[in-house]
């Protein structure tokens, strides 16, 4: 058994004071921001890390140590491939890991498990079978394999466990404000890196490429409803949604851009009809009439943004629909390695249909080979789940994305629609990168979002048998 939570180290005034965690938030957002503009993010790294920890020994909510977790892992995409520099510094990951430990067993409550949980239990088990048969000993439990594998499973389940007693209200406000915060962070990171790169691109007048742009554009994509909720919440803030989508623009993502597109403007015909206010609705309409009417006049202008007159023949002399069709054929055959990942998939999935060949396996290095340190993806979601877990992975998933959407149809109050608004942007991404099978942060961000949605109360309609008049506080919600 059990027993009673522990109040926090940290003196109650201060634990409990809202302008101290609002100040705390504001603090290390700027923190972050000076961490992107000088380029100190292995320094930055260790410093936010260190914050991670000290917030984790003081505080008895893990949500406090969320913002600063997440602004993190936002400043450090641009590190790619940069495995052997972070590997340097385990003995100052092993004291963060020592905080994380006295976290969970000194402010250790009794969970309650909620409709999420069994999913992350199937998803454990088909992970640890997948590749049984097929994968050798050695490639099982290679250090990368077990971090996957385990960090994408059984570690989900301990962070729902400890996140759970405590993902109130207030807990999740500030899931929220860490995620909108995060993007705002990639947004700024998007716009610093024009600046520095001005002289190219006003030369070019073509999109830059950067290797962080993928991940960034997962940020974005998860931040872009909560913008919306904000900028109902702040009308100052209903050009918000817009800077971000802007910002998805220039990240030179093509997953990004097409899957953001289509994000944006489902969240603007959502939130323009559901309970907004006229003002909020003729600015959406507005928007949207806008942003598409420049669009298809601009077509050949924002294609050449994007380079595509390079690799569409007659560029010049084709229509606007012609243009779209080629754009889209330049997309898939422009030696895209996604599209021999899929059929490797398949090739994979009938060598053992049952378990797949794991999350261990390296046969396809020949189309792609991971920076040192990562995993071998197929980059997709669905390829990833038949690949490497065959039968028992495409069952399990299933089963767990099931319970999601369920949740996500049961709970009707804007922030928890939101929430769900925001697995969809991450879930999109998760179809062209590797987004949810990395277990920090996207998998992370995915357990704790349903886990907000697992403790708030489902939405129902009333019954014909019920009567019309009903006390103010039990009337239940659309």
């Amino acid at each position: 058994m059990l027993s009673e939570p522990k109040k926090a180290l940290l003196p109650a005034k201060l634990n409990e004071n809202p302008a101290l965690r609002d100040c705390f938030d504001g603090a290390v957002f700027l923190l972050a921001l000076l961490v992107v503009a000088f380029r100190w993010e292995v320094v930055g790294c260790l410093v936010f890390l260190g914050i991670v920890g000290v917030t984790l020994v003081l505080s008895d909510r893990l949500s406090d140590a969320f913002i600063p977790l997440v602004l993190m892992t936002v400043f450090v995409t641009r590190c790619y491939d940069s495995f052997d520099v972070f590997i340097k510094y385990i003995p100052f990951y092993a004291a963060v890991l020592l905080c994380v430990v006295f976290h969970l067993i000194y402010y250790r409550a009794k969970p309650k498990i909620g409709v999420s949980f069994p999913g992350l239990v199937a998803v454990s088990a088909a992970l640890l079978l997948g590749g049984i048969g097929t994968l050798s000993a050695s490639a099982y439990f290679r250090p990368m394999t077990l971090y996957y594998v385990l960090g994408l499973g059984i570690f989900m389940i301990l962070l729902y466990l400890t996140v759970q007693p405590r993902a109130d209200e207030a807990a999740r406000d500030r899931f929220l404000r860490g995620l909108l915060l995060a993007g705002c962070l990639a947004v700024y990171a998007v716009l610093i890196f024009y600046v520095r790169g001005w002289a190219e691109f006003r030369e070019t007048r073509r999109a830059l490429q950067f290797q962080s742009s993928n991940n960034l554009s997962t940020f974005l994509m998860i931040a872009l409803p909560i913008g919306f909720l904000y900028s109902k919440k702040y009308r100052a803030m209903i050009f918000l949604p817009a800077v971000t989508y802007v910002a998805l623009l220039f990240c030179d993502s093509r997953g990004g851009i097409f899957l953001g597109t289509l994000e944006f403007f489902f969240l603007l015909v959502f939130f323009c009809f559901y309970r907004s206010d006229r003002f909020r609705q003729a600015f959406f309409i507005g928007y949207s009439l806008l942003t598409v009417g420049l669009v298809i006049l601009f077509l050949p202008r924002v294609l050449t943004f994007y380079s595509f007159d390079t690799k569409i023949e007659g560029f010049s002399d084709l229509s606007i629909p012609q243009l779209l069709k080629e754009a889209i054929k330049a997309v898939i055959d422009n030696g895209e390695a996604r599209v021999g990942l899929v059929g490797r998939s398949f090739g994979d999935f009938k060598k053992n249909p049952l378990f797949g060949v794991g999350l261990g396996y390296t046969g396809n290095e020949d189309l792609y080979t991971p920076v040192k340190g990562a995993m071998n993806w197929y980059h997709m979601w669905a390829p990833q789940i038949w690949g490497s877990l065959g039968i028992v992975g495409i069952l399990c998933f299933g089963y767990q994305l099931f319970l999601r959407l369920r949740l996500a149809f049961t709970r009707r109050e804007e922030p928890e629609i939101t929430l769900s608004l925001s697995y969809l942007g991450l879930f999109m991404m998760s179809q062209v990168n590797p987004g949810e099978f990395c277990p920090f942060p996207y998998a992370i961000i995915a357990t704790v979002i349903f886990l907000f949605l697992d403790n708030a109360k489902p939405s129902r309609k009333r019954s014909a048998d019920e009567p019309q008049e009903r006390p103010a506080e039990e009337t239940p919600t659309a």
